[in-house]
């Protein structure tokens, strides 16, 4: 895995258009606030749709005894981004409960249905940049978030856990596209809620990694949902260095000189940090 702290190359994405959810016959309509969404309330922050500019979508999900208002704590600055940009972000409030569990009973497998009407319901209302779609989450909305980028790979260009991981082990419900993921997390042993979060991030890089796709991982060395601001903007920086269907690694001379020092990249078959 590399260190090297260098600026990245440009890279445009060239790969296929990413296949997007079918819209339902239905849409909310999505304004800023909380909106209903297949009968559950989702928080947004919503953009002004503006001619010859094109905004992103960030899919949030927040942890055990949390609230959709986490995403504040986290990413304000990231919302103000979004919103600026007309572009949505949507932080999710309560399960559906269909599905598998992805952790720990808090969020399951169909509550990707939710996110994708609001995808599909985004590209209809606003000018949406369709290669710039990311999942991020916290402690069990962090293991969704792991979980989504593989079961959604079909349309999401990343994932940014804090966390959080895989822990379903899912499979590619597109394996044509491998999307990137930026995962962090604290010690072994100070970031161990049921599960150990070290090893369930680290373990969801190498298999992005081997898959060929990017993988960064950046243990801060604290505790459980502990991310410093510096690696949250660090996070949010690589995923939008890393659209969908990106054509080169745009850190393959070395990650950002911005990143925190503890942050590593994955490479195909090397070992776990």
């Amino acid at each position: 895995m590399t260190t090297d702290a260098g600026n990245p190359p440009a890279s445009e994405p060239s790969g296929p258009e990413p296949k997007l959810p079918d819209a339902p016959a239905n849409c909310p309509t999505l304004t800023t606030g909380t909106v209903d969404v297949l009968g559950q309330p989702v928080e947004l922050w919503v953009g002004d749709k503006q001619p010859g500019k094109k905004g992103p979508v960030l899919l949030y999900w927040h942890g055990t005894g949390s609230t959709a208002d986490e995403i504040k704590a986290f990413m304000a600055p990231m919302l103000d981004e979004i919103q600026a940009a007309g572009g949505i972000a949507a932080s999710f409030s309560t399960t559906v409960g269909t599905g598998t569990t992805t952790g720990n009973n808090v969020w399951y497998t169909g509550d990707y249905d939710a996110a994708d009407v609001v995808v599909s319901c985004a590209v209809q209302q606003l000018n949406i940049d369709v290669r710039q779609i990311y999942a991020a989450g916290c402690s069990a909305g962090g293991l969704q978030a792991g979980s989504m980028v593989v079961a959604r790979s079909s349309y999401l260009a990343a994932a940014m856990t804090n966390s959080g991981g895989d822990l379903l082990v899912s499979t590619f419900d597109d394996p044509s596209h491998i999307p990137a993921i930026i995962t962090t997390h604290g010690t072994y042993d100070a970031d161990f809620v049921i599960v150990h979060f070290a090893d369930v991030s680290k373990h969801t890089d190498q298999v992005i990694a081997d898959m060929g796709g990017y993988a960064v991982d950046c243990d801060h060395g604290g505790g459980h949902c502990g991310a410093p601001q510096a690696v949250i903007a660090a996070q949010w920086q690589f995923v939008k260095d890393h659209p969908f269907g990106i054509s080169q690694d745009p850190y393959a001379d070395g990650l950002p000189s911005s990143f925190p020092t503890y942050c590593t990249k994955f490479t195909a078959s090397s070992t776990t940090p």
